[in-house]
C-alpha cells in the first residue's frame, strides 16, 4: 500500500511538473513574442520628431545649437524678439528657444538642457510675462506636448517620468512611452500668422482679425498671494544656473497694448538677483500706441519686433 501511495504521489508531481514547465514555456514564448512587436512600435517614436515642425528642442538635446546668446521664454520672447537680427546687430551669434505657451518651469527645463548637451551661451535674453510670470495663468504651462513626440530619447523620457506622465516601464517597452498621437503619423503645419524662422524666433506677419483693439491706459493690480511656490524656485533657480555658470542674464519687457504695469514690475525687481540687467521697451517710443505693430494685445507684428528687438541688441551693446 506505502508503494502504491508513493507511486501515485510521484505521478502527480511528475504531472504537476510537466504542467508547470508547459506554463512557463507559454510565458515564455508569450514574453518573447510581445518583446519583439513592441520593439516593433520603435517605428513611431523614430518618426515622430520628423513629423514635427519646429525641432529647436531635439536640436538642443542633440547639441546643435552652440550660441553666444539664447532667447528665453513664452510667445513673447518667441514673438516679439528675432534672434538673427540681435545676431546682426550685436555680431554675437543668437538663437531663440522661447517658446508659446510656457511657463518659468518650462524655461527652467530648456536652460538646463542647452547646458547638458551644447556649449554654454553668454549670455540669455529672459522675456518676462508681465504680470502672468510668477501667477496660475491657464495659456502659460510647462509644454508637455513639446516633449511627446521626442519620447524615443532616454533625456526625454526621464523629464516625463519626472512629471508623471511616463513610468518605469518605458525604460523597457517602447509602448509605454507612446501617446495616441503618435499613431496620427501626420506632418505638423507650419503657422501661416508666425513661422518659425531659423533662428527660431517667430514673429507674426499676418493679421488673423480685423478686430480693432483699445489702448488700455490702466493696467491689473498685483497680488503676490496668488503667486505660485513652484514658478518662484524655478525663477531663482534660472538665476542661480546662470551666475554658477557665469552667464550674463539679462530681463526683458516687451510691449503690450496698455500701459505699463508698474506693480508687478515693484514685485520682479524684489525677486531679481542685484547682478543680472532689466530692460523695459521705451514706453514713449509712440509706436508702441501704435495698433498697427500689434497681433494682439500682448504680441508685437514683426514691424514691431523689428523695433523692440532694436532696443535690446542696442542695451546689449552697451553693457558688453
Amino acid at each position: 500500500m506505502l508503494f502504491l501511495f508513493l507511486a501515485q504521489k510521484n505521478k502527480n508531481l511528475f504531472i504537476f511538473s510537466f504542467k508547470m514547465k508547459q506554463f512557463l514555456l507559454k510565458i515564455g514564448l508569450f514574453a518573447i513574442v510581445f518583446f519583439i512587436i513592441d520593439k516593433g512600435f520603435y517605428y513611431f517614436l523614430d518618426v515622430a520628431p520628423k513629423l514635427e515642425y519646429d525641432e529647436r528642442l531635439e536640436l538642443v538635446i542633440n547639441g546643435k545649437i552652440n550660441k553666444d546668446l539664447i532667447v528665453l521664454g513664452s510667445s513673447r520672447g518667441a514673438d516679439n524678439i528675432i534672434a538673427s537680427q540681435i545676431e546682426n546687430q550685436t555680431k554675437l551669434s543668437s538663437y531663440n528657444l522661447s517658446y508659446i505657451g510656457s511657463n518659468v518651469i518650462f524655461h527652467e527645463f530648456i536652460l538646463k538642457s542647452i547646458l547638458k548637451f551644447n556649449e554654454k551661451p553668454k549670455i540669455i535674453i529672459f522675456s518676462i510675462d508681465n504680470p502672468y510670470e510668477f501667477i496660475e495663468e491657464k495659456s502659460l504651462l510647462f509644454r508637455l506636448d513639446r516633449l511627446y513626440p521626442l519620447s524615443k530619447y532616454n533625456y526625454i523620457n526621464q523629464e516625463l517620468i519626472n512629471k508623471e506622465e511616463r513610468n518605469l516601464l518605458s525604460w523597457t517597452f517602447c509602448l509605454a512611452r507612446l501617446t495616441k498621437t503618435n499613431f496620427a503619423l501626420k506632418q505638423v503645419k507650419t503657422p501661416l500668422e508666425n513661422p518659425i524662422l531659423s533662428c527660431g524666433s517667430t514673429p507674426f506677419v499676418k493679421k488673423s482679425s480685423s478686430s480693432k483693439m483699445n489702448f488700455s491706459e490702466s493696467f491689473e493690480k498685483y497680488n503676490t498671494k496668488n503667486e505660485l511656490p513652484e514658478k518662484l524656485k524655478s525663477f531663482r533657480r534660472i538665476q542661480t544656473i546662470c551666475k554658477v555658470n557665469n552667464i550674463k542674464l539679462i530681463f526683458v519687457f516687451s510691449p503690450n497694448y496698455c500701459n505699463f504695469n508698474t506693480n508687478f514690475y515693484r514685485r520682479f525687481q524684489k525677486l531679481m538677483f542685484a547682478e543680472n540687467k532689466v530692460l523695459v521697451y521705451d514706453n514713449t517710443n509712440l509706436l508702441y500706441k501704435d495698433e498697427a505693430y500689434y497681433f494682439d494685445v500682448s504680441h508685437l507684428m514683426k514691424n514691431g519686433a523689428i523695433v523692440f528687438t532694436t532696443e535690446i541688441s542696442t542695451f546689449i551693446n552697451q553693457n558688453k
